[in-house]
Formats: structure tokens, C-alpha cells, sequence
């Protein structure tokens, strides 16, 4: 928001006029339509078309101190809406959608009803986080998510008992493409990134990835497997040809109360084609290195080396570490209007204002080093690079660093200092390398403990032992989860991030061109004072945040 715009006392009349939505006469005007029909202000400048709603929410917003929920990129958690019932939600027109620190995240479409935010914070026990959203969108998501969400299981176990039960029907093609959105559908209300049907000898093996980990959610007959897989190819425009080779594809898919994109993907095996559903929710815009799970340490590293003229930054980790998160993150944080950001990605997953954002389209010749090349001529001054896939995308981007741009790329690596011999390996001058390396950021996420589930306890002396010998004092109580309905009985509800930041000394320079090992490279950075990934973790289990079994899990 903008910080000269009037205080949250103002009129909203005043506000609007203020944001330039409005002018004075139209106000006037409206106020006394509205003085005469007894209708609220921001619903005859609404009637009048003067305004649009998104508009007025805005202005709400700024009145009342709620946030403005971008209802194109939220993702309603199926767990919190257990927190509150039907009726109450459909009462006072309002949605939980999330929990943030422990606090219950709600959409209202009032956000001046205190009375429903005591109300709700009373039967819920959690601070509330007000946001504003449509009416329309509220009262949608609220018969979509407590009905048609609530009822998939039942609805899918439907259409399998009359397949059992010798209806031939079962498996025809309405109750196969019905049986998709099912599968879809339930896989947005879990929250998964990833829809896995995979062919076993006599069933169909649903899985679904929550929180970077797969779970086994439906047991189909394995005669469903041929209609589906032929219903999602269709959908993401695969050939229905050959199932011997692999197919990927793409669909924008209509989810009632929003769009996603799905990326799929095919694979032949012995018993029939797998197919992976990825889902495509727009990244959050996360805006704080504190909710990444940076430290105040970390967090200084990383800012002193965003903020340079020049040089190369890199943030590296495998698939689903939350590289991109990080990237847009430091895009927010340096993102002001008298600097040129240019942005190359693949796909573009938040849209920032003022950033000029490309996608990258390999097809039509667009990849990665042509874009990259191409921008050079946009006079940036900073160019993120959606990912370092090879070695003419990587020496471009290292002399970008040199002639005077600040480069941030990500990067398959699993450690800092495996940057460092990965870029080598393609080929890259150890010379050009070590004069344009900034900083490396290396990370994984870890599962959160489940707020509403957890329980303190006293360490064993084996696990005191494990912050002991990582030179880190042994914590007194740690915590776990039993599981709950919040947290599907998994005991984990979010993510956060540990990480592992190498900053590039004279020293590690030298090493750099002298060509010398990762472990080398590592045990100078450590001797620096780099704290490994795994000591973080350490850090965020005596935190209470996670646990020591899901640090072993990602960082060992």
C-alpha cells in the first residue's frame, strides 16, 4: 500500500477519490443516491460502473487495515475449513483458507465485521488474519469447499462400488471424466503439488504429493486405468498413439473456483502408462527472508550480496527445494522503480510489478541463452535467469555478471560448494567463474510440525548427542505431533526452508581457479564461518519447528 494514502479513519469515498479511482463530482453524486436510497456508497458506485469491485476492495482494504487475497493464486486448505462449520462460514460470508504462525487466515467480503471475527476467534482459539475477497467468490468457494470437496471420497468410492457390483456403466466415459476432476479436485483440497497413477497387477495406485512427500490416497480396479490415462491425455493434448514411449503435456484446467495450469507427464511400464499430474499453483509471494526460515545471519549474507552493482548469485538445491520462492523473494526485496529487473523463467509463476518478466518458449527458439542474450540489449541492470541448464546459458550469464549486471540464476546442486565444480563440469573458465561468484545459497525444505497436534518431550541422549557434536547446545525439550484432522494425520502442516550460504572470499577464489574439490572448497567456507545445511536444521528442530527425523529426511 501506498504509505501517503489516508489512514484506515478515512472515508471511503475520500480513499477512492484519493487512489484516483473516483473523481470529486462522481463521489458527490453517489452520495446522494446513496443518501437517498439507503444503499451503502461502494455498492451504487458499483451499480453505476464507476468503479469496479476490485477497486472498492482495494479502498476496503486500505480502511481497515485487511489484506487484499489475490484469489487467482490462493489455495484453500481442506484441514482449517474443519475448524470452522458450514453454517457458520455461510452466515457470516467468510472462508478459512490457511494458517500463518499459528494464526487462522479468513477471506470476508466485509472486513468492518468484528462481531464474526470475534465470533470466529472464539470458536477457533487462533488470532485472526483478515482478508478481503468478492462476495461472489466467497459464497462459491464456500459451496464448493464444504460441499463438493467435502464429498469427493464418498463420490469416487461410489462410482467403484457399482463397478464392483457388476454395473457396467461404472466405466464409462461420463463416470471417467467425472472420476478426473474427482482426483483433481481432491488433490487441490489436500494442498498436493503432484498427482501420481500409477498401474499395479490388479489396481489402479492413486498418490498424492503433500508437503513434498507422496501418500497413497485411492485403490482403483485396474480396469479405470485405460479411461483414465486416455481422459487426461485428451485433456493435456497427448496422441492417443503410442504407449510405449514417454508423452508430456499441458492443460489450463477449470477448477470451479479457479484456474490452474497442470503439467503432464506420461511413462511405459510393464504394466500400462504412469501418468504424474503436476499441479501448477502460481507461486506466493512469500516478501520476507524471515518466513523463508532465514536467520538474522543469513539473512545479512544474502542482502549485502542482492544489493551489489555486479556479480553472480545463486541459489541452488534439487526439484521441490523452493528455489523459486527464494528467487522472486530477493526480486521483491530489490525491486524499486529506478533499476531496470529483467526476468527469464519457466514458466512465470508470480507476476511483480515493474519487473519485465519473459517466458522462455523452447519450441519457437526462445530458450534460456537466447532470451538471456537478448535482454543484454534492454539495458538491465538486473537479470534473473530462471535456471543454469547449460554451458552457453552459464557463460553468458557469468560475463553478464562482469560487464556491470547483477545476476541471480538457480542451479542443481546439493551443497554451496558443489556450485562450484557443477558449473565447471560445463565447461565454464575457472578464472571467469571465480572473478563473478558472489554468493551461493544452498537449501531444502522441511515439513512443519502441525501447530494444532503438537506435544513436548524430553530428547533421548541420542539426540542431544546430534546437537552436541554439531557444536550446537543439546535443547532441553523438543516436540512432536500425534496428527490431526488439520494436518491430514500426517503431523506436518507447511514447510520451511534451512539453508547454507557460501560466500565467495579471496581465498575460496583462489581454490576456484586453482580447481580444487567441492570437499576442499566446503571446508574452507566451513573454516569461514558457513554453517552447513544440516546445523540449520538442528537450529529449527530446537526451534520447535521440525523435527530431527525430517532434517535427516532431506539434509543428510
Amino acid at each position: 500500500m501506498n504509505g501517503k494514502t489516508k489512514s484506515k479513519k478515512s472515508r471511503i469515498g475520500d480513499i477512492l477519490v484519493e487512489l484516483g479511482y473516483l473523481s470529486q463530482d462522481q463521489l458527490q453524486k453517489a452520495l446522494q443516491e446513496s443518501k437517498r436510497t439507503g444503499v451503502m456508497l461502494g455498492e451504487v458506485l458499483t451499480r453505476l460502473g464507476w468503479i469496479t469491485e476490485e477497486q472498492l476492495n482495494t479502498a476496503l482494504g486500505i480502511q481497515s487495515g485487511a489484506q487484499l487475497l489475490d484469489t487467482k493464486r490462493v489455495s484453500v486448505d481442506s484441514g482449517v475449513l474443519k475448524m470452522v462449520p458450514h453454517e457458520f462460514a455461510r452466515e457470516h460470508e467468510l472462508l478459512p483458507f490457511g494458517l500463518q504462525e499459528n494464526s487462522l487466515q479468513v477471506a470476508l467480503s466485509n472486513p468492518f465485521d468484528v462481531v464474526a471475527r470475534d465470533k470466529l476467534k472464539s470458536l477457533t482459539g487462533k488470532k485472526i488474519i483478515p482478508y478481503i475477497a468478492p462476495r461472489e467468490w466467497i459464497t462459491g468457494s464456500i459451496e464448493y469447499y464444504y460441499k463438493t470437496a467435502a464429498h469427493i471420497d464418498e463420490e469416487i468410492e461410489e462410482i467403484v462400488r457399482r463397478d464392483l457390483a457388476g454395473d457396467s456403466d461404472a466405466t464409462a466415459e461420463g463416470n471417467i471424466t467425472r472420476l478426473v476432476d474427482l482426483i483433481i479436485a481432491k488433490g487441490l483440497s489436500l494442498g498436493a503439488s503432484d498427482i501420481h497413477i500409477d498401474p499395479d497387477e490388479q489396481l489402479v495406485r492413486i498418490y498424492f504429493r503433500m508437503d513434498g512427500v507422496l501418500h497413497q490416497k485411492y485403490l482403483l480396479p485396474k480396469k479405470f486405468h485405460s479411461g483414465l490415462v486416455t481422459r487426461i491425455k485428451v485433456m493435456s493434448g497427448i496422441p492417443l498413439g503410442d504407449a510405449h514411449v514417454p508423452h508430456d503435456g499441458r492443460v489450463q484446467y477449470d477448477a470451479k473456483v479457479r484456474k490452474i495450469d497442470i503439467r503432464v507427464s506420461t511413462f511405459p511400464s510393464h504394466l500400462g502408462e504412469m501418468v504424474v499430474m503436476r499441479l501448477l499453483i502460481k507461486a506466493e509471494a512469500v516478501g520476507s527472508f524471515e518466513r523463508l526460515g532465514m536467520t538474522k545471519k543469513t539473512i545479512d549474507q544474502v542482502t549485502s550480496a542482492i544489493y551489489r552493482p555486479h556479480g553472480l548469485v545463486l541459489i541452488t538445491g534439487p526439484t521441490g527445494s523452493g528455489k523459486t520462492t527464494t528467487v522472486y523473494t530477493v526480486l521483491l526485496k530489490i525491486n524499486r522503480s529506478e533499476i531496470n529487473i529483467m526476468a527469464i523463467e519457466d514458466p512465470i509463476e508470480y507476476v511483480i510489478p515493474t519487473v519485465r518478466q519473459s517466458a522462455v518458449n523452447p519450441k519457437a527458439g526462445f530458450t534460456f541463452a537466447n532470451a538471456l542474450r537478448a535482454a543484454l540489449r534492454q539495458d538491465p541492470d538486473v537479470i534473473m535467469v530462471g535456471e543454469v541448464r547449460d554451458k552457453e546459458t552459464a557463460e553468458l550469464a557469468l560475463r553478464a555478471s562482469i560487464t556491470g549486471h547483477l545476476v541471480i540464476s538457480t542451479l542443481h546442486a546439493n551443497e554451496a560448494a558443489g556450485a562450484v565444480p557443477r558449473l565447471l563440469d560445463m565447461g565454464v573458465l575457472p578464472t571467469v567463474l571465480a572473478s563473478s561468484l558472489v554468493l551461493v545459497v544452498a537449501q531444502r525444505l522441511v515439513r512443519r510440525l502441525c501447530p494444532d497436534c503438537i506435544e513436548l518431550y524430553s530428547p533421548s541422549a541420542e539426540e542431544k548427542e546430534v546437537f552436541l557434536s554439531n557444536g550446537l547446545e543439546a535443547p532441553s525439550e523438543l516436540a512432536r505431533t500425534t496428527g490431526c484432522d488439520l494436518c491430514h494425520n500426517t503431523g506436518f502442516k507447511g514447510r520451511i526452508g534451512i539453508f547454507e550460504i557460501m560466500m565467495v572470499s579471496k581465498e575460496i577464489e583462489e581454490l576456484i581457479i586453482g580447481n580444487a574439490s567441492r570437499s576442499k572448497i566446503e571446508e574452507v567456507a566451513v573454516s569461514q564461518g558457513m554453517e552447513k545445511m544440516f546445523v540449520d536444521g538442528l537450529r529449527k528442530v530446537a526451534q520447535k519447528l521440525t523435527s530431527l527425523s525430517e532434517i535427516r529426511r532431506v539434509a543428510v
